[in-house]
């Protein structure tokens, strides 16, 4: 049976699988942007407060903090992370969600630092020389101002996520993983590399559509003049 053969006797399981795997990296991506653009903003002094000097040095310790564990994270092989899980929280959906979750911070979070740091402080003066109190200089100037990169971080770590996703199967976390994983371990045997091929495909399908999808969230949530 060719890969198009393949395809045809089984369209139905490739299409749950892929939307299975573009469900889990959204639902994980999602987590983990929140939980990293929370961060963000938590630990974002805004501009030098001599007043606040325990606060600004509190919130520098843990951002630099949070990006050294996160990027320590992320240097750990993907199989190896999802093994050391199993201990904790077994086989399943649960380890894949938390792992995958997990390897999306750092990239979220460093973007996410570097979108609101990166703001004119001469903007932040004027603001604050209109009455605009540090919250909302934050939520209605740096964080609009950041959004680009913040969100240029999402879709690069979208896309990671992606192939990350698909070494959950080991652990029997859902998508695409399932099927390159029953292909690549029966190698040699009938339909192993049409498997192969249509998981890789499908992945490859999958990034184009989020794609997609961040180009429209771009061109609705970024004005022309401030898109990077």
């Amino acid at each position: 049976m060719n890969v198009f053969q393949y395809f045809a006797a089984n369209s139905e399981q490739i299409q749950a699988l892929t939307l299975q795997h573009a469900l889990f990296v959204f639902y994980c991506v999602f987590a983990g942007s929140v939980i990293s653009i929370v961060i963000g903003l938590v630990v974002s002094t805004g501009e030098p407060n001599p007043r606040r000097f325990s606060f600004d040095w509190w919130a520098t310790g843990v951002r630099e903090g949070a990006l050294l564990v996160t990027a320590a994270v992320l240097t750990v092989p993907s199989l190896a992370l999802f093994v050391l899980f199993l201990p904790i929280t077994g086989l399943g959906e649960t380890t894949a969600i938390i792992v995958l979750t997990v390897y999306t911070l750092y990239t979220v979070l460093r973007n996410t630092v570097a979108g609101l740091t990166s703001v004119d402080r001469a903007i932040l003066e004027s603001a604050r020389g209109l009455g605009y109190g540090r919250l909302r200089r934050l939520l209605t100037i740096q964080l609009p101002l950041a959004w680009p990169v913040i969100l240029n971080g999402i879709r690069v770590t979208t896309l990671i996520s992606i192939s990350i996703a698909v070494v959950a199967s080991i652990v029997q976390g859902p998508g695409l993983g399932k099927l390159l994983l029953t292909g690549i371990t029966r190698i040699g045997a009938a339909n192993a590399f049409p498997q192969v091929l249509i998981g890789t495909f499908m992945c490859l399908v999958v990034a184009a559509v989020f794609e997609i999808i961040f180009a429209i969230v771009q061109r609705l949530t970024i004005p022309r003049g401030i898109r990077v």
